[in-house]
């Protein structure tokens, strides 16, 4: 059945809520099986949202299943299974409640799921919004806005041809980036990017590292170390003949090493102080300009991992601060690109 109400009861033990009208025979069904599986079907689903809410003689025909825990039926084309055991039913006025203990879930690596709203199916608008978002950001980044100017949000909505509450949204989120700042009289205006800035921001980042290192290194385990290791193979992936193969997943793998050496301090406001940084943003809107880079930067990185694996707190510092140094150069490479200001 196509059920209206699920609810997620509790994390410790894994626990779902289902409320099922006693009218209808799967209210008696899963009283008698002691389990049920929910089915949380993906933005496309709605052909089985609608098949499954009417009434058929065998709802399941021609559609793909597996077997599941004690013989539940698993949708093939669902997002996210859950299966789970009755602990406990209770009955609510026209409804039999049934708490069920998770017994195994599994989800998809990707899809948005299907929504269902006055009377209709469709998308998440959290899904929309971030599209939106995506598509005013690289706007931003590609410098289609230039320094300083001022992003209107009823004419970001009509060129893009969506609602006022997305643009809005996506506004906020490059906020948040620092792509933009909140001019409490011009609005929003986009937010310039000089040598200067970058400059203070990467040698703030080598700073707090090498403090870091100076108080962990001695006593820091194998474990964490090859985590990091990690992120650097993931960086050397994405670069081929001196060009990103995919920016954005290289600046992730970038980011993560680098708030990954933060966090072996163990500090929150330290984390807290790194990611104030806004490197993310810098990286992204300089950087990211350009498909060209280097693979020194991938050996300056392992050059870190190896300092560190050595225990050597000298040599890990220098590589921190060649590193600051050589995203510095590049950072005046890209802005000599585009005249100086990004």
């Amino acid at each position: 059945m196509t059920a209206s109400s699920v609810t997620s009861l509790s994390m410790d033990p894994p626990m779902m809520l289902v409320c099922i009208n006693r009218a209808a025979p799967m209210a008696a069904s899963v009283s008698a099986a002691g389990c049920f599986s929910i089915n949380v079907l993906s933005e496309q689903g709605a052909a089985l949202a609608h098949r499954f809410a009417t009434p058929s003689e065998d709802k399941f025909r021609g559609v793909p299943t597996v077997e599941g825990l004690h013989g539940m039926p698993l949708l093939e084309d669902a997002l996210a299974h859950l299966e789970c055991e009755v602990v406990e039913e209770v009955v609510g006025g026209t409804h039999s409640i049934f708490l069920g203990r998770v017994l195994r879930a599994r989800a998809a690596a990707r899809g948005e799921p299907l929504a269902y709203f006055r009377g209709k199916f469709g998308r998440f608008q959290f899904a929309v919004n971030d599209d939106v978002y995506q598509r005013v950001r690289s706007l931003v980044v590609e410098r289609e806005y230039a320094a300083n100017s001022i992003v209107d949000v009823t004419d970001l909505a009509d060129a893009l041809a969506v609602d006022e509450a997305s643009a809005f949204y996506a506004l906020t989120r490059l906020t948040e980036d620092g792509l933009l700042r909140r001019d409490p009289e011009r609005g929003y205006v986009v937010v310039a990017l000089d040598s200067r800035t970058s400059d203070y921001a990467f040698d703030a980042r080598s700073m707090i590292q090498a403090g870091v290192i100076e108080r962990v290194l001695p006593d820091l385990v194998d474990g964490r170390i090859e985590e990091l290791a990690a992120h650097v193979d993931d960086m050397a992936m994405l670069i081929a003949h001196d060009q990103f193969v995919d920016f954005d997943a290289y600046l992730d793998a970038n980011y993560s090493f680098h708030l990954g050496l933060v966090r072996l301090a163990g500090n929150p406001a330290l984390e807290a102080a790194f990611d104030s940084l806004g490197l993310r943003s810098v990286m992204r809107r300089s950087f990211g300009a350009t498909s060209k880079t280097s693979a020194d930067f991938v050996s300056v990185h392992e050059d870190i991992v190896d300092g560190l694996r050595r225990r050597d707190v000298s040599a890990t510092v220098a590589a921190l601060r060649r590193y600051s140094d050589m995203a510095k150069l590049r950072m005046r490479e890209v802005l000599g690109e585009h005249g100086g200001v990004l």
